[in-house]
């Protein structure tokens, strides 16, 4: 099983969610609308209202933990990921966390620390 299917879909959307929101505190639209994208290019048969309706259940998700509660569903939803990944799943999930990281035209430290833990739990470069 790839990562990259509507199994995953949840996982990658709180993660995706987590990492644009808890490095910064922020999350733009121009983030948003980058993590809206990159999860439909992971799973290319979600449409829109799907996609947004997980999206939506994410922040619900995010919002009801405090912040250490948040990271460690993040953990969590990582390693769920970790025991799917097939070749370039890995690299693919890093390369959407730096578009979405890019999207307000910015790469903070604390993102590229956020995408380095992301990189080592999910057992990538």
């Amino acid at each position: 099983m790839s990562i990259s299917g509507r199994d995953s879909l949840k996982s990658l959307a709180f993660l995706y969610l987590t990492f644009g929101h808890s490095t910064d505190g922020a999350l733009s639209m121009d983030e948003m609308r980058a993590l809206a994208d990159r999860l439909g290019r992971r799973v290319p048969e979600a449409d829109l209202d799907e996609i947004a309706e997980v999206i939506k259940a994410a922040v619900a998700d995010y919002k009801a933990l405090d912040a250490g509660a948040r990271l460690a569903q993040a953990r969590q939803h990582t390693d769920s990921l970790r025991a799917n990944a097939e070749a370039g799943d890995v690299q693919a999930v890093l390369d959407d966390l730096r578009e979405i990281a890019s999207a307000d035209g910015n790469i903070s430290a604390e993102e590229e620390k956020f995408i380095a833990d992301v990189a080592a739990a999910l057992g990538g470069a």
